[in-house]
């Protein structure tokens, strides 16, 4: 039996944890919750009142990406770490911006740890910010950085978001692909979370040799989403009783 002592205890760091356990952060079956993550910081900042569109893309190659007209990830220098806002979020574990209540009143995914996860997960990420009226763009690979930020472009002061594009390293899952109908049942129950918000799915090619695109919005919520599924049927009464209540730390929509 080889000695314990001191120098047999390992210290794991940065993004090694969740490259060494991959199962303690993430949903090892398929890479889909790799994709939630991702999609649910562009659903928190719909919920915060600053996102309007989600457009999410299966590319052929499998990789995905997910687009959002947020406020757009920071790019200025964070003041303890040193490195862009962006970075911070793509490569330190419990790092983010949802601990207080500060920036997102609600918000859903694993606070600080989802996109670093996504990150550490994938042989490649490529996030795109627009903010402040420029285009930037900051590459990864295997988590760790390949490409400092730099502006790649100018555009109004208003087009503002964030387009996270990645390739999940297929050694980390039992299957390497999405499984596009759970994927399409996620992303409608965002729609119907958040009235108004205009969700998309486009699959780059299909069984069919084609690309297809979906999309959802509810502009009545919970409403528009049961009438949907009532189809034609006779319902007392003909209108549904819809209610909401909410407090500062949570919040209840409800639909009968």
């Amino acid at each position: 039996m080889s000695k314990y002592d001191a120098s047999s205890i390992e210290v794991l760091t940065g993004l090694e944890p969740v490259q060494k356990r991959p199962g303690m952060y993430t949903d090892t079956s398929r890479p889909n919750h790799l994709a939630q993550e991702v999609i649910d910081n562009s659903v928190d900042e719909a919920i915060a009142g600053f996102a309007r569109k989600i457009d999410v893309v299966l590319y052929k190659d499998g990789s995905i990406s997910v687009t959002d007209d947020g406020r757009g990830m920071p790019v200025d220098t964070h003041p303890e770490e040193g490195i862009p806002g962006v970075e911070v979020i793509l490569t330190r574990l419990h790092a983010g911006g949802k601990f207080s209540n500060k920036n997102y009143e609600f918000s859903g995914g694993l606070h600080g740890v989802g996109v670093s996860v996504v990150n550490a997960l994938s042989s490649r990420v490529i996030v795109e910010v627009r903010r402040d009226g420029a285009v930037f763009e900051m590459a990864f690979a295997h988590g760790a950085k390949t490409s400092k930020l730099k502006k790649i472009g100018i555009v109004g002061k208003r087009n503002t978001g964030t387009k996270i594009h990645f390739w999940p390293e297929q050694k980390y899952f039992d299957t390497p692909t999405f499984s596009i109908s759970k994927l399409k049942h996620v992303l409608r129950a965002k729609a119907v979370l958040c009235s108004g918000l205009e969700v998309s799915f486009t699959e780059e090619k299909t069984a069919a040799g084609k690309s297809e695109t979906q999309s959802w919005i509810y502009e009545g919520g919970l409403a528009d989403y049961l009438g949907e599924n009532l189809f034609e049927r006779e319902c007392m009464p003909a209108e549904p009783f819809i209610g909401s209540m909410a407090s500062t730390t949570e919040a209840v929509d409800w639909a009968l």
